[in-house]
């Protein structure tokens, strides 16, 4: 009984370790970001169970979460080293799943995710095959290149929500000018992150911005974006008709130039803390408001 007690919190582990791996949270942020897009901005005239029986719509979603959660696996796979140096104890935590557990579930998920796509459609399938390939290529490839390896991750993320696209094939002014916000996001974050990854990076010869110019471009091209971000912002406001637009664009703004402000002007590990946590707030309002809008 002592041995299956074992066994059985053995396995509990290894599951929290393989939760950690994919990141729950933000597999689970994607799709709920799918689900709100789809009913409060593809479909605005259709009551919700409406759109919530449609079976191709979940098809489409389950595809996006279990590719995505296969990419944060191969992901994790090829940052092992660096994850050492810059997270040693969550990744201490993560080796609890070896590396060829990885590799099956992350085939296991692919696969999965390939199946609920070609449900869905063909081209459903051909575009989820691409995505899973180029997840693959940016863990493989894209991360030893600065520039690209940032503007590449955000582009992956930015279509891994707008992938319901393919099903309702309709994009408008708006919806392109709410994909520019939520990329030029994406990029500040990513640069965020380079700057907290610096010294793993370096060890392992991965090239980002951070490593090839150093902290004070990257603070410049960090804060270019945010500059770049309130255009598109006053943009949204301009172009959108929402009942809360003024208000989603000033308090956005706001945070914008003050995670700017703090990463220019506070010491390092402090900075890099608040302006990242900055950045997931302004991410989950983006999302509430598309339901309020």
């Amino acid at each position: 009984m002592a041995l299956l007690s074992r066994k059985k919190r053995y396995f509990f582990v290894k599951v929290l370790g393989l939760l950690s791996i994919i990141r729950w949270p933000n597999v689970l942020f994607t799709a709920l970001t799918q689900y709100i897009a789809a009913i409060y901005i593809f479909t605005p005239n259709k009551g919700h169970w409406e759109v919530l029986k449609d079976f191709e719509l979940h098809f489409i979603i389950a595809a996006s979460t279990f590719i995505v959660a296969a990419g944060f696996i191969i992901n994790s796979f090829y940052d092992l080293e660096k994850d050492l140096i810059n997270r040693p104890h969550k990744a201490l935590f993560d080796r609890i799943v070896s590396k060829s557990f990885c590799l099956n579930t992350y085939f296991v998920l692919n696969a999965i995710g390939l199946a609920f796509a070609f449900f869905a459609s063909w081209r459903v399938f051909l575009f989820f095959f691409a995505f899973s390939f180029g997840l693959w290529f940016y863990s493989h490839k894209l991360q030893k290149l600065p520039v690209i390896r940032e503007f590449t991750a955000s582009i992956l993320s930015v279509l891994a929500v707008f992938s319901i696209v393919l099903y309702y094939q309709h994009i408008n002014w708006i919806m392109l000018l709410y994909g520019g916000i939520f990329m030029s996001l994406l990029m500040n974050r990513e640069i965020i992150k380079n700057l907290k990854n610096i010294d793993g990076d370096i060890a392992v010869g991965n090239r980002s911005i951070s490593t090839k110019w150093g902290e004070k471009v990257s603070k410049n091209i960090f804060g270019t974006i945010s500059v770049v971000m309130v255009g598109l912002l006053l943009c949204f406001y301009h172009a959108s008709v929402g009942h809360y637009v003024m208000a989603y664009t000033m308090f956005m703004s706001f945070l914008i130039l003050l995670s700017w402000g703090i990463l220019m002007t506070s010491n390092r590990k402090k900075q890099l803390f608040w302006a990242h946590r900055l950045y997931k707030i302004m991410m989950a309002v983006s999302a509430l408001y598309l339901i309020v809008h």
